[in-house]
């Protein structure tokens, strides 16, 4: 088995009346993961065409996604949305250069879409399980 660290910093010196200096890092024990992938998002609403970047129950709880737009146009997003709730819920919206880390929920799809085709979306799925 793999470990990945996964850190963040959030620093400023003028967003409230003090200075903010948030660190935080984890350590994840991988088993498994679906590789570093960039694929180009063409579906530009949910449909059948949309990107599926994590298929419910590939890995159990708790998996991590790791999701970049490599789009250089703020205004170019994906949007990555519940595909197993009616509703198709977004859960995630990301303009050009975005980017997060986040734990999934395991007995979830999700899949992308973009606001212009195509987007190249950057992502990559940790799994814990054995």
């Amino acid at each position: 088995m793999a470990t990945v660290t996964a850190a963040i910093s959030l620093t400023s010196t003028d967003l409230l009346s003090d200075n903010l200096a948030v660190s935080v890092n984890t350590s994840i024990t991988a088993a498994n993961t679906t590789g570093l992938a960039r694929r180009p998002v063409t579906a530009t609403a949910v449909d059948a065409a949309a990107t599926t970047l994590f298929t419910a129950s590939d890995f159990s709880a708790p998996a991590y996604l790791y999701i970049k737009n490599t789009d250089s146009t703020a205004t170019d997003y994906i949007y990555v949305y519940d595909d197993t709730t009616s509703g198709d819920p977004v859960i995630l919206k990301l303009a050009g250069g975005d980017w997060a880390f986040m734990p999934l929920n395991a007995g979830l799809t999700l899949k992308a879409y973009a606001t212009t085709n195509p987007t190249v979306v950057e992502f990559m799925v940790i799994g814990t399980d054995a």
